[in-house]
């Protein structure tokens, strides 16, 4: 069975704008942060309320593209990107390319449309588009005991769909309809495609359909007595356990491939002169200066030139303009929160014989390790890189480590627009 992106956009949007409607709830407002390694997305409410998120990937205004988390596994956790590692296998599965298209160009939407799509695919109904600095938004999956939903009523659904509507984000009525039903262990009878009747605990509603758009609603009688209705609940609660299953399976899958690289890189061959041409330019990103493809010796002087300026201390970003149901985010400008992410250790790189030798060991001063930091990177927000607020910072670097930080920062660069 194949199916649209619109069909999985229409299969998730009124259950979807309930989650948001939680999701305003708990946050009124309040500040977040995010630290991938934990993995946590914690609001900074009285008490404090930490979520599990999953990165499914970042919108760049400035790079011009959306670029799915798995595009390049072993950047984070397993867990973390496992909705996506789901989302994409979900799209082979069923057709949907862009699920499975590693990087797309940036359109009006697109973000919002895909992170919808990946609820359908998924069962994580709640999201939130993390500001990371440098016009960049990682746009994130929630989940959490927080989100659990009180049994459907009338007014309750009701409520959901008419906000839903307003949106103009659904396409086949019919099927958002259904789909809602469905999720929400509500019965639902077709009399034809132009008529069904929902029911839910406290009674009924008959919709009426135009051309696969809701064109009347009125009250009707129940069709269904309480044990069907539970047992509906019960079935609702079982293809949320499936998806769960899914998705560890999608963890799973994401750590095997990301061990993949690791195994093949000593019999790697090189990559052609007219190969390397096709590679992605470094971003140009304002007050950053891109030190990953340009020699230790020459980066120095060019940071060196930069007028001083004073480095604000790491804030989180406010929640307040986010709206409660699944609109666009708001054109304001949004203060970066932190994000954090641990460096996923990777295979020692191999060097071509010809290569000019490098320093002699005896040169190297090893760090104490009394002194070492957490291998810990913040990848976005103030005080980092890609923020136009502060200057940039590089947190945990270890000459023992350099090489393989420049290999991860390639990755970094791009995705959040570092």
């Amino acid at each position: 069975m194949t199916k649209t992106l619109q069909d999985l956009i229409d299969e998730s949007i009124f259950i979807s704008t309930e989650y948001q409607a939680r999701l305003a709830e708990l946050t009124q407002g309040a500040e977040w942060d995010v630290d991938f390694s934990a993995p946590a997305f914690t609001l900074q409410t009285d008490p404090p309320v930490s979520l599990t998120p999953y990165l499914l990937g970042t919108e760049s205004t400035s790079r011009g593209s959306w670029i799915w988390s798995w595009q390049e596994l072993g950047h984070f956790p397993d867990t973390v990107v496992s909705a996506a590692v789901q989302a994409r296998e979900a799209g082979r599965r069923l057709g949907v390319e862009e699920l499975s298209t590693d990087e797309l160009p940036v359109a009006d939407g697109l973000a919002r449309r895909l992170t919808l799509a990946a609820k359908a695919v998924t069962g994580v109904y709640a999201h939130y588009p993390a500001g990371a600095g440098g016009g960049v938004t990682a746009w994130l999956l929630l989940e959490g005991p927080e989100f659990e939903l009180p049994e459907l009523t009338v007014e309750r659904m009701m409520r959901v769909i008419a906000e839903a509507l307003t949106t103009d984000t659904a396409v086949d009525h019919n099927l958002a309809v259904d789909s809602y039903a469905k999720l929400r262990g509500a019965h639902i009878e077709w009399d034809t495609e132009a008529t069904c009747v929902v029911t839910v605990r406290d009674g009924a509603q008959r919709f009426w359909f135009d051309d696969h758009q809701i064109s009347g609603v009125e009250p009707a009688e129940p069709t269904v007595g309480p044990d069907v209705l539970a047992d509906l609940a019960a079935d609702a609660r079982a293809r949320a356990v499936a998806l769960r299953e899914d998705r560890a399976a999608a963890e799973s899958t994401a750590a095997r491939e990301a061990s993949r690289p690791q195994a093949a890189a000593p019999e790697a061959a090189p990559v052609p002169a007219d190969a390397r041409q096709e590679e992605s330019e470094p971003l140009e990103v304002p007050d950053f200066v891109e030190t990953e493809h340009v020699a230790p010796e020459h980066a120095a002087p060019a940071r060196e030139t930069e007028p001083p300026r004073e480095t604000p201390e790491p804030v989180a970003a406010a929640a307040d303009g986010d709206l409660p149901f699944d609109q666009e985010p708001s054109d304001r400008d949004v203060r970066p929160g932190r994000v954090s992410t641990t460096v996923v250790p990777g295979p020692e790189p191999v060097r071509p014989a010809a290569e000019e030798p490098r320093e002699p060991v005896a040169e190297r001063t090893p760090e104490p390790a009394a002194e070492r930091e957490v291998e810990r990177e913040v990848v976005a927000g103030p005080g980092v890189p890609g923020s136009a607020e502060a200057e940039p910072v590089v947190e945990g670097e270890e000459p023992a480590e350099e090489e393989q930080g420049e290999r991860k920062k390639g990755f970094f660069s791009r995705f959040f627009g570092l």
